[in-house]
C-alpha cells in the first residue's frame, strides 16, 4: 500500500505572537521579524522538495509558504485554519482576565465555545476533515510528498489525535517556521485515521526526536494487524 510524506509547518512570527495575543481566525500578516527569521532558516537548513504545497488560507500561512517555497503554487484548505477564539480574538490574557466566562473557558480546556467561537470538539473534527482532504487530494493526483502550512494549534491537535507514537497534544508544540514530517500509510489512515510522526523540521537544525520518551505503539505491528483484518 502506498505511503505519502507530508511536511507539516507552523507559520512564521506575527506581531500577535510577539504581543502574546490570541490570534486564531484573525487574518494578520507576518511581521518583519518573522520574514527575516524564515529567510535565515531557509539559508541555514533544509526544507525538502515537494510535489505540492497546501496552506491554511490565512495570510500568515500563505506568506510563509511563499518565502519557503517561492517557486511553488499554493492550494489553500479552509479547514486547516486556526481555532476560532470568538470574542477572545486579538486580545491578551491580561486584557481578558476580567471578561465573564474566560476563566471557565480556560479551566475547561477550551471544550466550551467562547462567544462567537468554536469548541475543541468541532475544531478537532474540522482539522481532521481538512487533513483528510489533503491526503485524498495527494492520492488522486498521485503526489508522494507535500508541504502543509498551518498553525500551532492545528499541529498540536492533529498530532495529538492522529499521530504515532502517542503523546499529549502539548508535547507537539512547535516554534514558528518549524514543524514535523509525517508518513501517511494509505491503509493505516483509511482504517484508523492515524499516521507516523517521523522527524522535526527543518532538517539539520534539530535531531530526530527520541521515540523512547513516548508511550510507543508499534506502527509496523499496527499495519500488519489491519492488513490481516482486511484479508
Amino acid at each position: 500500500m502506498r505511503s505519502y510524506k507530508i511536511y507539516l509547518y507552523r507559520h512564521g512570527i506575527t506581531d500577535g505572537n510577539l504581543e502574546g495575543k490570541y490570534i486564531g481566525i484573525t487574518d494578520v500578516d507576518l511581521c518583519q521579524q518573522g520574514i527575516d527569521q524564515l529567510h535565515q532558516l531557509a539559508q541555514q537548513y533544509e526544507y525538502p522538495n515537494v510535489g505540492k504545497v497546501y496552506s491554511s488560507p490565512l495570510k500568515r500561512c500563505t506568506q510563509t509558504a511563499q518565502v519557503l517555497y517561492p517557486e511553488m503554487s499554493i492550494q489553500t484548505v479552509s479547514k486547516l485554519q486556526e481555532y476560532n477564539f470568538g470574542i477572545y480574538e486579538n486580545k491578551t490574557i491580561d486584557q481578558l482576565k476580567q471578561t465573564p466566562g474566560f476563566a471557565q473557558w480556560l479551566s475547561h480546556q477550551m471544550t466550551i465555545a467562547p462567544e462567537g467561537g468554536e469548541n475543541m470538539q468541532s475544531f478537532q473534527q474540522r482539522i481532521r476533515e481538512g487533513f483528510d482532504w489533503v491526503v485524498k487530494d495527494m492520492m488522486k493526483q498521485k503526489i508522494s510528498s507535500a508541504a502543509v502550512f498551518t498553525h500551532g494549534g492545528v499541529i498540536m491537535s492533529l498530532l495529538g489525535m492522529c499521530g504515532l507514537p502517542k503523546a499529549n497534544p502539548t508535547h507537539w508544540m512547535v516554534k514558528n517556521g518549524h514543524g514535523y514530517s509525517i508518513l501517511v500509510n494509505a491503509s493505516l489512515w483509511g482504517n484508523t485515521m492515524s499516521f507516523e510522526i517521523c522527524d522535526k523540521l527543518p532538517y539539520g537544525e534539530q535531531d530526530i526526536f527520541d521515540k523512547k520518551t513516548f508511550e510507543l505503539l508499534d506502527v509496523e505491528e499496527l499495519k500488519r494487524n489491519y492488513q490481516n483484518e482486511q484479508s
